[in-house]
């Protein structure tokens, strides 16, 4: 039996039929636009203002040389132990009442209606910002913050218990300096009397304010997020700021 011939196809018009099938998917189909970056970016902001100088009695300098001399405020000490107590006394000096010709950070001292009226202002201000047309969201979050840090202050004196919330100038700060060449134990000594000045300050406040240490409070809000807790850790804070800075070394 004969075996049949297998017709060809005839594909001479397959290129052409590609191409009109490809001229019609790009006429007809439609391309989502990027829309990526339609949106506002935020203007920089041009601040004329200068920042006024930190006043040298705002300052506890701690630095260490690379011959693991130590100085605090422009006095070199031999023992590092005595640096806790050279922070308390930074805080403790001018805590009751200021002395303008001691070398101590100045506290001021805000009663309730004075951080009531702050608190009303700072809230109008926020509002305002917020309701004019263009503002940028940066700016609203600021004055929003401002109002919670009043609001903060606001429990902070109730919980406090007395006429006026006492606070350490705004600028007063712990500045660490150590060289590269210090030796690493000198180093973490200094970390290490930084925290337990602070902590003492903090216990110390604790335990005559609510009766209990500042640890006891501490351990119990990391345990169950109690507002009540976090509200006496808020007023330890005000009380007692740990504003530290430290300085990249030189070399």
């Amino acid at each position: 039996m004969a075996k049949r011939e297998i017709p060809e196809i005839n594909a001479g018009s397959m290129a052409d039929i590609a191409f009109l099938l490809l001229i019609f998917f790009l006429v007809t189909t439609t391309m989502d636009k990027d829309t990526a970056y339609i949106r506002n970016i935020p203007k920089k902001i041009v601040n004329q203002e200068k920042k006024p100088p930190v006043e040298e009695r705002n300052i506890f300098a701690i630095k260490a040389n690379s011959m693991n001399q130590l100085m605090i405020r422009g006095v070199i000490i031999s023992n590092p132990d005595d640096i806790s107590e050279k922070i308390i006394e930074f805080y403790r000096t001018n805590e009751i009442k200021n002395d303008p010709k001691n070398n101590f950070p100045m506290y001021s001292r805000a009663s309730m209606k004075e951080i009531e009226a702050n608190l009303e202002r700072a809230l109008e201000e926020a509002e305002k910002v917020e309701n004019t047309p263009g503002a940028m969201q940066d700016i609203i979050d600021f004055k929003y913050r401002q109002v919670a840090e009043w609001e903060k202050k606001k429990r902070a004196l109730q919980l406090y218990g007395k006429k006026e919330l006492p606070e350490i100038h705004p600028q007063a700060h712990i500045r660490i300096e150590v060289q590269k060449a210090t030796d690493y134990e000198l180093f973490t000594k200094i970390q290490s009397e930084v925290e337990e000045a602070i902590y003492e300050l903090r216990n110390d406040a604790a335990m005559k304010i609510f009766g209990e240490s500042y640890d006891k409070i501490l351990s119990r809000y990391t345990m169950d997020k109690s507002p009540a807790d976090k509200e006496k850790l808020d007023l330890l804070k005000i009380l007692y700021p740990d504003r530290i800075i430290e300085v990249t070394p030189k070399r």
